[in-house]
């Protein structure tokens, strides 16, 4: 299908055509609320549209109503003719609109859908959105747009934040990767959760500074370090910093990030000083054991968010070619790429693994070894960026 995006392009004429073309109950709704004349004229006059376009016809529709006060965007449109259904124009409706909400004090997306539309209230469910109230035959549903980075951070019922095989074997192995590329001078942290990673740093460098994003963590990190480390809570996409930097580390942070390529150019553009290096980690896609639980059907590719991880704020899970992608889109030149530790199990089941005996530190190493010679099979993956042109 040939698609095309716009925003506010349609007449109230075109809108009404829309309207008139989707599901009959849809229009029968519209009635009972108000003559979709009328309705059409008001979503041309005081809505912001989301629009999908198939050549010359409107196809799908999102228009929302945003309140400054209360800081809410109400969406009272989503339509898309029956034939464009399960194609994915609503959902990449719904990704324009929030990326555009993220750039406003907008805080939360609100709607009312009917408890009987069960395919509606699964696909608002896959977004995020949650029921928070009842109205007759109606539930209104909420999407908060401000992260709680507090709360992202902690465990849930099914999956940790972090795992002892993250602090007891990566973050071993990560040092053991960057040291040979460390530069003289001083470093940032971007992400320092409450300072595990950023203890085994301090012996390797007098000036350190770390940008967290949890107010939790970083008092944490503060009685875990002391003095050694200078702090920032922040977020990256706000955040000052006084200085550029001769060695900056994000390891495991990136897919976290809600435009990432815009946080990376920020390191190429304000923060990488001239000579400086950027070590940047993130968990990888195409790992065996991600690809043994796509086998399993726990997961349903090898990129795959999962609902614990989102809860936990990831929005993407990178491989080498999408993270050199990322890189290269942010202006950073890529000048060596390798694999961190073979990995065939899962965190839960390593954990469990580290306390036996069964494991030894030759078997450690030789894993560390392994992920080097196949980096597309790592657990994470380690590329290194120097400062590219404007």
């Amino acid at each position: 299908m040939n698609f095309t995006f716009y925003i506010n392009r349609s007449t109230t004429a075109q809108i009404l055509e829309h309207l008139d073309a989707c599901d009959k109950e849809f229009v029968e709704d519209i009635n009972l609320k108000i003559p979709i004349g009328e309705y059409a004229d008001k979503l041309y006059q005081k809505a912001q549209r989301y629009e999908c376009w198939n050549y010359d016809k409107l196809v799908g529709l999102i228009a929302s109503y945003n309140n400054v006060c209360s800081k809410t965007s109400f969406i009272t449109n989503v339509s898309v003719i029956d034939k464009f259904l399960n194609l994915g124009v609503a959902s990449e409706l719904f990704s324009r609109l929030q990326q555009d909400i993220k750039a406003t004090e907008i805080q939360d997306i609100q709607l009312e859908v009917k408890n009987s539309n069960f395919r509606a209230l699964n696909f608002y469910r896959k977004l995020g959105f949650k029921k928070i109230s009842e109205r007759g035959d109606n539930c209104l549903m909420k999407l908060i747009m401000v992260r709680d980075y507090n709360n992202e951070m902690k465990d849930t019922a099914d999956h940790k934040y972090a795992y002892n095989f993250d602090f007891d074997v990566m973050h071993h192995y990560m040092i053991e990767s960057f040291k040979p590329f460390f530069l003289d001078g001083n470093l940032l942290e971007l992400g320092s959760f409450k300072g595990d990673f950023t203890k085994r740093l301090v012996p390797l460098f007098d000036d350190i500074t770390c940008v967290e994003a949890s107010d939790e963590a970083i008092e944490i990190a503060k009685v875990r370090l002391g003095e050694n480390v200078h702090f920032v809570n922040d977020l990256f996409e706000k955040v000052t910093l006084p200085e550029k930097y001769d060695n900056i580390i994000m390891t495991h942070v990136l897919e976290h990030i809600d435009d990432p390529v815009k946080v990376l150019k920020r390191v190429n553009d304000e923060w990488l000083s001239d000579k400086g290096r950027f070590f940047l980690v993130c968990p990888n896609a195409n790992a065996p054991s991600r690809q043994i639980a796509v086998k399993m059907g726990l997961i349903s590719h090898n990129s795959a968010v999962t609902p614990a991880e989102k809860e936990h704020g990831h929005n993407i899970t990178y491989s080498l070619d999408t993270l050199e992608r990322d890189a290269r889109l942010a202006g950073l030149k890529v000048t060596f790429r390798t694999g961190i530790f073979f990995k065939a199990l899962a965190n839960f089941q390593w954990d469990r693994l580290l306390e036996t005996d069964i494991i030894s530190k030759e078997y450690l190493d030789g894993c560390f070894q392994l992920g080097q010679q196949y980096p597309d099979l790592s657990s994470s993956i380690f590329i290194i960026c120097e400062k590219g042109g404007k």
